[in-house]
C-alpha cells in the first residue's frame, strides 16, 4: 500500500510525463500531457476512446456496483461491511466479538494470526483464562455466522497456536480488488497504455464504497489502513480527473473531480481543475466560489492556507474580472 501511494504520488507531481519522458521546457505540462495522450491513442490499433462505465453513485452506501463475484466467501469490507457465503448474503452478526475477529483476520489474510494478539486486541483487560474463553466463544459464533459450505470447508482454521482463514477456499475481498486495480493502472501507466489506465482507475473507484469498516465504531486496529485506503482512493480520483481533463472530457473530469473534493474537501488539485474548468466555460462566479471554498475547507479542516500554486492560478483566471 505504501508502495501504491508512492507511485500515485509521484505520477501526479509528474503529470508532463504521464506516459513517457518528460516534455521539452517550452511546452506546458497541461498541453504537453493532452498531446501525449492523444498521440498514445492515434498510434493503438483501436483509436476510440475507452467506453466509460456506468455514473458513480455519490451514496456511499449503495448496494455494490459490481456484481456478487462467484466466490466460497465474498466479503466487501469498503463502507459498510457485507459478507456473502456461497452466495448467500449474512443478514446480521449475531456477535460484535465475532465480526470483530473476522474483520482483523480478514485485513491479515496473508500470514496467521496468533492467539495471544486477537485475545489482547479484543479483551485487553481480561485475565489470559478469561480472554481464552471469549475468544473461544467468539470463534465458535463466527463459524456458526460463517455457515453454509458444508462440515468439510471451514473457514477459520487453527494451527500452532495461530489462526487463519482457510487458504482452500475461494475468497473475494473488495479491499483486495481494489488495491490489485491500482497495481493494474500503475503498470498500465508504465508500459503507455492509456485505456487500460482509465479501466483500472474506473473499477477501483467503482469498488470504493466508504472507509474500510465503516460501520464499526468500534475498533481502532485499523483506522491506520483505513486512512491510507482513502488517501489512494482521492488520488485515483485525482488522476482519472486530470487524465479526462486532458482529452478535453470535461463532463467525466468535473464528475470525479467533484467526487475527490467530496471526499477530501481540503483536495487542492481538483479545487484546481475545477477553477479552470469553470474558466474555460467564462463562469468567473464559479471559479471564485470554487475558490472560496477551497480556502474554507482548508482553514476549517488543517488551518492552513492554499498553496501558492492555487492562489496564483485564482489570480491569473480572475484577472481582469
Amino acid at each position: 500500500m505504501d508502495e501504491l501511494l508512492a507511485g500515485q504520488k509521484e505520477v501526479l507531481s509528474t503529470a508532463p510525463g504521464y506516459f513517457a519522458d518528460k516534455p521539452p521546457a517550452d511546452i506546458s505540462p497541461r498541453t504537453s500531457l493532452a498531446n501525449r495522450l492523444r498521440e498514445i491513442f492515434r498510434r493503438n490499433a483501436d483509436s476510440r476512446r475507452p467506453a466509460l462505465l456506468p455514473a458513480l453513485s455519490l451514496d456511499r452506501f449503495a448496494k455494490p456496483i459490481v456484481p456478487t463475484p462467484v466466490a466460497d466467501i465474498a466479503t466487501w469490507a469498503l463502507g459498510p461491511l457485507e459478507v456473502h457465503v456461497a452466495g448467500r448474503r449474512i443478514p446480521k452478526w449475531n456477535s460484535l466479538k465475532a465480526r470483530a475477529v473476522f474483520q482483523y483476520l480478514l485485513i491479515h489474510q496473508d500470514r496467521p494470526t496468533r492467539r495471544d494478539v486477537l485475545m489482547e486486541l479484543q479483551w485487553p483487560n481480561h485475565s489470559h483464562n478469561s480472554a481464552r474463553n471469549n475468544l473461544n466463544v467468539a470463534l465458535s459464533s463466527l463459524r456458526n455466522t460463517l455457515d453454509g459450505l458444508g462440515q468439510s470447508a471451514q473457514p477459520v482454521l487453527y494451527r500452532d497456536g495461530c489462526y487463519f482463514l482457510n487458504p482452500e477456499l475461494t475468497w473475494w475481498v473488495d479491499r483486495n480488488e481494489f488495491l490489485l486495480a491500482l497495481d493494474n493502472a500503475r503498470l498500465a501507466r508504465r508500459t503507455s497504455q492509456p485505456a487500460q489506465v482509465i479501466s483500472a482507475y474506473h473499477r477501483a473507484i467503482q469498488l470504493y464504497r466508504g472507509p474500510l469498516f465503516e460501520d464499526d465504531a468500534s475498533g481502532e486496529w485499523y483506522l491506520p489502513e483505513q486512512r491510507q485506503l482513502k488517501e489512494l482512493y482521492v488520488l485515483a480520483l485525482e488522476e482519472v480527473a486530470e487524465i479526462h481533463f486532458a482529452l478535453g472530457e470535461l463532463s467525466e473530469a468535473v464528475r470525479f473531480g467533484r467526487l475527490a473534493v467530496s471526499t477530501d474537501p481540503c483536495c487542492e488539485p481538483m479545487h484546481r481543475m475545477l477553477m479552470r474548468y469553470y474558466a474555460s466555460q467564462h463562469r468567473q462566479q464559479l471559479v471564485s466560489r470554487q475558490y472560496r471554498v477551497c480556502v474554507t475547507a482548508l482553514n476549517d479542516e488543517l488551518g492552513v492556507h492554499p498553496d501558492d500554486e492555487t492562489v496564483q492560478l485564482f489570480r491569473k483566471l480572475t484577472a481582469g474580472q
